[in-house]
């Protein structure tokens, strides 16, 4: 699932190329359209001779402004991005094509048929499934919003971070390397925090996304629908060894998600 870090990078990535675009023609699966909110006739004649004026992020929805409406994502378990030319092949999973004048495309892609997409009017955006409950963004939350905002929520550690009305942008796997950096265990109930856990975990967030933004950045031939986390210290690492104390990673699995953190450094 894409989170924070990969869709700021990928609204970097695209934001300079292609703002200022006008679109020649739309094109919708015929197999994956009840992925948008919008009759897909519909969608293409109103995007069709638009113009993107605007890429920008909320948590884990990616915007683009276009002509004054909104054409929002949700990505969901399964949704990238594809920034490519028109000529490139057509892959299976590709809900819509965007063309530009120029011949660069957008494409949305999504291998497990979860994603959402909006076309909405300006003012209609709380209108969309989690979007009025959205907590402020984890890259900018302040500390003192973190700690105020903490109070509302006596479960576990994993569950609040990943809880986007406390913060925004956190999923399954950033949870685990902000819980990592801060030495808190997943289970951890958030009513045993001492404050200088609180402000450890409030660091760790900040650092662990502002982290993975640069590394992601730096990986050699990007592309935005690629996915590539080797960078993470414990997610996705079960039974190798911990960057920081050497210590087997355990892993916990439920609901078809896992856990990954360290029995030896985590408390």
């Amino acid at each position: 699932m894409p989170e924070l870090p990969e869709l700021e990078v990928l609204r970097e990535y695209l934001g300079p190329r292609i703002e200022g675009r006008k679109i020649a023609q739309v094109w919708t699966s015929p197999k994956l359209s009840f992925l948008l909110r919008t009759p897909p006739d519909e969608y293409a004649r109103q995007l069709i001779g638009g113009t993107f004026e605007r890429v920008w992020r909320r948590g884990k929805f990616v915007i683009f402004d276009i002509s004054g409406q909104h054409l929002v994502i949700n990505p969901m378990l399964g949704g990238r991005l594809q920034w490519t030319k028109a000529s490139e092949k057509v892959a299976a999973a590709t809900v819509f094509r965007i063309t530009l004048e120029g011949g660069d495309e957008l494409r949305f892609l999504d291998t497990v048929k979860m994603g959402r997409v909006y076309w909405v009017v300006p003012g209609a955006l709380p209108t969309i499934p989690g979007w009025a409950e959205l907590g402020p963004d984890a890259l900018t939350v302040t500390v003192s919003e973190f700690s105020q905002r903490i109070r509302r929520h006596p479960g576990e550690l994993k569950n609040l971070l990943r809880n986007q009305a406390f913060i925004a942008g956190v999923g399954n796997a950033y949870s685990d390397e902000i819980l990592h950096e801060a030495e808190l265990l997943p289970l951890r109930k958030r009513t045993t925090l001492k404050p200088d856990e609180l402000s450890r975990l409030y660091a760790a967030t900040r650092k662990v996304l502002s982290s993975a933004i640069e590394s992601i950045k730096a990986q050699p031939g990007y592309e935005p629908h690629k996915q590539d986390r080797s960078f993470m210290a414990v997610h996705g690492k079960a039974k190798e060894k911990c960057p920081r104390c050497g210590h087997r990673i355990s892993e916990l699995t439920a609901r078809g998600e896992a856990t990954d953190f360290c029995r030896g450094c985590q408390h």
